[in-house]
Order: structure tokens, then sequence, then C-alpha cells
């Protein structure tokens, strides 16, 4: 276009029907990672980054809004704090909706990208579309639409260049209308591998608790086996994404894992059908197994963790120690977390079929937290 511009309009036509087809394609590539081999299935984080709602929500969120504001032009970056208590709380209401949606049934291993092959690719795709929409918009923003006048100001160039006459400004809108369509692709690819890691905790966190048992006679020494598969699982994702994106990116991936994780495991208490202090060591050793791998990825200490922990602690109390635990040092879980420790350890005393003891204690612990403030 530069050094014949007396054809960039034709040329700049060319090149937005190039676009056009090169936009099916990596559409096309897009679609044939996260397509279930099944024609009736489907891949719950592809359909959810589609989801109008759950799209909305999660571009709401401070970590989304952030992650967008540090991209800079020409690859600088705009670094934003938050506070710990901020992190917290939108930790929180990512985990409650997840497990809202999530917790109730098991995922089969076909709604899930197991291959990590699969999301690496997906990574290097999302960086590919992010980089090509961001050069279609310098090529659109350096177009000129108007013919120059001596007081134009003109962009800088690395040399004495014939300048391009004026271009249609509908050519350069459909530039960079492309360029945000690639943009969406790269947006839509980053939300897929973010759901799809939270995803796979629900697929491995849930048999745990819905399967195992937790009233054996013998102290087992090592993990369930679903929490090794997680761990392996979360280390070859590292791996495979850590050389595939941008840190920003990597650290919106696995950041609030640890709290997710500890929201799985305080909510599968209401699925457990008993538990004696084997089964609470067990759980201790399932959530420290699972804090150490995401330390190591994440290089920080998964606190949320140590909250799982102190939750399935209070099970070595009865219904009113735990009662006047929350009377003297207040509540450090919700009522509903409560209630479901109160039901399990009511389930686990061997013959207690005492449903009105149940309800008078579940009746007292609501009648307790209305008398003080909530801690979390």
């Amino acid at each position: 276009m530069q050094s014949l511009p007396s054809h960039a309009e034709p040329f700049l036509n060319m090149t937005c029907n190039i676009l056009v087809s090169y936009r099916d394609t990596c559409l096309s590539a897009y679609q044939s990672i996260v397509r279930s081999e099944s024609e009736d299935k489907r891949i719950i984080s592809a359909t959810w980054a589609k989801d109008e709602d759950i799209s909305r929500f999660l571009r709401s969120l401070p970590n989304w809004t952030n992650l967008q504001n540090q991209k800079g032009h020409f690859g600088t970056s705009i670094d934003i704090e938050e506070s710990s208590e901020e992190i917290r709380l939108r930790n929180m209401k990512e985990s409650d909706m997840l497990t809202s949606n999530l917790a109730e049934t098991m995922i089969p291993v076909h709604e899930i990208l197991a291959d990590v092959v699969q999301l690496r690719t997906l990574a290097l795709l999302q960086e590919s579309l992010e980089w090509f929409g961001g050069r279609i918009h310098e090529l659109a923003e350096s177009l000129p639409t108007q013919p120059r006048t001596p007081t134009t100001p003109t962009t800088p160039t690395s040399s004495n260049i014939l300048e391009l006459p004026p271009v249609p400004e509908a050519s350069v809108k459909s530039l960079n209308l492309l360029a945000r369509e690639f943009e969406t692709l790269a947006e839509t690819c980053l939300l897929v591998l973010h759901l799809e890691v939270r995803v796979h905790c629900f697929f491995y966190l849930l048999p745990v608790a819905k399967q195992s048992s937790f009233n054996a006679g013998v102290d087992s020494q090592d993990p369930d086996m679903e929490i090794i598969k997680l761990n392996k699982d979360l280390a070859g994702i590292d791996e495979a994404l850590s050389s595939s994106l941008q840190s920003r990116k990597f650290r919106y991936i696995f950041e609030g894992l640890g709290h997710l994780v500890a929201s799985i495991i305080i909510n599968s208490a209401q699925y457990i059908t008993q538990i004696n202090d084997n089964g609470i060591k067990k759980t201790c050793r399932n959530i420290f197994a699972i804090q150490q791998n995401l330390t190591n990825i994440t290089l920080s200490r998964e606190v949320a963790l140590d909250h799982a922990r102190h939750y399935f602690e209070l099970l070595y109390q009865d219904p009113e120690e735990v009662l006047n635990e929350i009377v003297e040092h207040g509540p450090k879980f919700t009522e509903l977390d409560y209630r479901n420790a109160l039901q399990l350890l009511h389930r686990s005393r061997s013959g207690n079929h005492h449903r009105a003891e149940l309800e008078a204690q579940v009746g007292r612990l609501h009648d307790i937290l209305n008398e003080v403030a909530v801690t979390i």
C-alpha cells in the first residue's frame, strides 16, 4: 500500500477479504479443540464461556477487569493492586457460582478437556489471536480517511515514504470490526482455560466425597487416589500453560483455585455418609497434598485450604462443643457449613436416630449466629 499508494483502496479490500477467511480458519481451529467427540455431548467450559450470563458474570469480576487493564500499548502493562480482602471476596463470589452449578452431580470425562496438549494449543491460539487483533487495530489507526492538510499531524515513520491517499471510512471500520472479532475469540479462549481448570477440580474432587469411605477402621497414610490424580493433572496443566501464556494470564487461570478447592471440600461434607477420626485425618491429608501442589504452582501459600482443614477438624468435637466454640470464639464458617457439619456428626454417631435432637441443635445454631457477627 505504501509502495503503490494509488492502489491502496483495492488492496485494502483484498486484505479485508483475506482477514475474513483467516478469521473463519481460526474459529474452526478453536471449535476443533473444544468440540466433544460425541455430537450430543458438551464441553462444560466451552459451553459456559459462550453463555451470555456466565460470560458477563466472569467479565464483571475484578480479576478480569484488572487483566484487561494490564494490556497496555506495545507490550507495556499497568499493574493494579487488589487488597487481600477484595481478592477473597471475588474468589468467594466466583466459587459460590461454580459450586451452585457443578457440585450436585459428578462430571463425565467427555465433558472436560482431559488432554493437556489441547489446553496448550488453546493457550497458543489465544496469544496469537490477541496479538493479531492488536496489529489489525494499529493498521486501521494508521490509515488516513480524509485528505491531510498542512496542519494535520502525521505519524512519524522510520523512512520517508509516500503518504497514502484517503481510504473509505467503511474499510477502516471493517478492519476494526475484524480486529475486535479476533480479540473476542482470544478472550473466549482465555475464559475457557480459566473455567476448564476449575471444572477439573470438580471432576476429581466430587467422587472423593460421594464414593470414598470416611469411617474406615484403619488409618491410611496416603491421600485418596483422586487427589493424586488431581495433583498430577494440575501439575501437567501448569507445565503446559506456563510456557504458552503471558504471566498475567497464567495468574488469572490459577489465582483463586485454592479458594475454589476449599469451597468444594467444605461443601462436600453434606455428601459424606459417616465419618470417624480416621476419615477426618484422611481429609486433612488430602487438603495438605493439594495445598502443597498449588503452592508450588502459584508460589504463594493457599491459606483458603487452611480454612477447609479447620472445618473438618471441627468434626473431632461433638455437636455441643461445636456450638459452644461458636459462642466463645465467634463463627468462622457460614450457617450452611455449620449445619452440614452438625448433620454429619449426627449421622456418624452409632445408633443415634433422634431427629429431634438434631433439629434442636440446628435451631440453637441459628439463634447463636443471629446474636454474633459473622466474621467470614
